[in-house]
């Protein structure tokens, strides 16, 4: 009986550079910092992106070199977002100064600065700044932020420790209300000292990842103390290291903390030839939308039984969009996912724009579905 192979194709996805095979994090430093593990220096108005092994590597250098003290690595390529600890027109780049309570977004593919989050039009006290931020639902979701003082928000009052929801309510950078709170430091497990301030955050899968200015324990006293270079993650119940920077000076803060983001559709065109090795399968692939896929998982099931699919290969060697597989018995099909470590992307949708069911084992989870940027 003749083989056959099938292959699932969506709408075409924005093409970018190849991604990494890791899934990094990416950091801001407080005061200039020398980490010992490669040598590298971290300046204030510097990206850094790290991943234990390698380790440090640029990211990106802000223009008029403001101190940068949140980021967020939203899911358009090139495109990210910050704050600044003082007021800066980024060397000429934006018509207005941007004030510390504001954010800022980078189009790095028009390389253009524009004004994303206007804290005085969302009703932010001129005294606050935004010290930690992260975007939830995908680049047009809700806005996170935490402030580096007690702030008045919406007539209730905030510790530098919380977490802040705002949506969308109109156009504009000032169209933003304040929504609820997404993290309350004082009920966290067994409560975060009012003498800590949160100044990076981010939500990696299903945890919240934090970063601190002083050594600071969470869960009963005594029981763990993080200090500047470990990053902690709450995951609704319990506190964890979530990453120690390698060559970490104490002396210095991890100002901002930004993970990979989501991982996108399913590539839009998926090819299958005849590997150079007989019995094998060549996949080849297009990116996923998003610059938060850092990984691609082969998934193959039974042409007729058609929610069958199942993991097969969860990395792509060489980060190459392609793989060679040995495929299963009988009539196959194949799809293509996006990953990365804290979770997958949409399998493609079947008939009545319907989601795909994820595999019956999967290569990541939880599986994390928002429209292509």
């Amino acid at each position: 009986m003749m083989r056959r192979v099938c292959v699932f194709l969506l709408a075409p996805a924005l093409a970018w550079a190849p991604v990494q095979g890791a899934t990094p994090v990416w950091i801001t430093a407080d005061i200039p910092t020398d980490e010992t593990s490669s040598g590298a220096q971290v300046l204030p108005w510097q990206i850094f992106r790290y991943a234990a092994p390698p380790g440090y590597a640029f990211e990106l250098s802000i223009p008029g070199e403001p101190s940068v003290d949140a980021i967020e690595r939203m899911d358009k390529p090139k495109n990210w977002l910050f704050s600044v600890e003082s007021p800066s027109d980024l060397g000429s780049n934006l018509p207005t100064a941007a004030e510390p309570r504001d954010v800022v977004r980078y189009d790095g593919v028009a390389n253009t600065y524009s004004l994303f989050f206007c804290g005085a039009g969302a009703g932010v006290p001129s005294e606050s700044n935004v010290d930690a931020l992260f975007l939830l639902g995908g680049d047009s979701g809700d806005l996170v932020l935490s402030f580096d003082v007690p702030t008045v928000v919406a007539g209730s009052f905030y510790e530098p420790a919380d977490l802040l929801r705002y949506r969308r309510v109109g156009t504009g950078c000032g169209a933003w209300a304040f929504s609820a709170v997404f993290f309350d430091a004082s009920a966290a497990g067994a409560g975060i000292p009012s003498s800590a301030n949160l100044i990076g955050a981010d939500r990696c899968g299903t945890r919240t990842v934090l970063s601190f200015d002083v050594p600071t324990d969470l869960g009963p006293p005594g029981l763990t103390t993080f200090v500047p270079g470990q990053l902690a993650a709450w995951d609704g119940a319990t506190y964890s290291l979530f990453e120690a920077l390698s060559g970490w000076p104490i002396s210095s803060v991890v100002d901002g903390v930004a993970c990979a983001g989501n991982p996108g559709l399913v590539p839009s065109a998926l090819k299958v030839n005849k590997a150079p090795v007989a019995g094998m399968l060549r996949l080849v692939w297009d990116q996923s939308c998003s610059q938060g896929a850092t990984d691609y998982g082969i998934y193959q099931g039974t042409i007729g039984s058609w929610y069958s699919h199942t993991l097969l290969d969860c990395s792509d060697a060489g980060n190459d969009l392609q793989e060679d597989i040995t495929p299963g018995a009988g009539n196959r099909y194949f799809l293509v996912v996006p990953l990365n470590a804290f979770g997958e992307g949409s399998y493609g949708q079947r008939s009545g724009a319907i989601e795909r069911p994820v595999g019956g084992a999967v290569c990541s989870t939880p599986q994390v579905i928002t429209s292509c940027p």
